[in-house]
Order: structure tokens, then sequence, then C-alpha cells
């Protein structure tokens, strides 16, 4: 483990930051992005789908 964060879905870099591609109708935004500003990769969850979650290096 190296500590860099990276999308689960994709394995781009990750930054714990809200995306900026986030519509506030979607509710409240993740804590997690790419490094570009976008969401992470969507999977579904428990209420259809949302942003995968971080995996950690």
């Amino acid at each position: 483990m190296n500590g860099q964060a990276v999308c689960s879905e994709c394995g781009e870099p990750a930054q714990q930051s809200s995306p900026t591609d986030w519509i506030g109708a979607w509710g409240t935004p993740p804590g997690w992005s790419h490094k570009d500003g976008t969401s992470l990769c969507p999977v579904m969850g428990g209420n259809g789908y949302e942003p995968c979650q971080p995996e950690v290096l």
C-alpha cells in the first residue's frame, strides 16, 4: 500500500474532493472524485446507481 487512492472501477487516480459535475438534485455530493473533478465511476447501490468508493493502494 502506498496510500494513493484510485477509482475502484477504472483505476484512475482519485482525490478526496466532491465532484464538480455533481447536480444538487442528486442529493448530497460524494466526498471523492477523479483527479479531473468528475464523479467516480457508477456502480449499482441500494438506491440505484451511485459513484463507487475509492480504493487505497
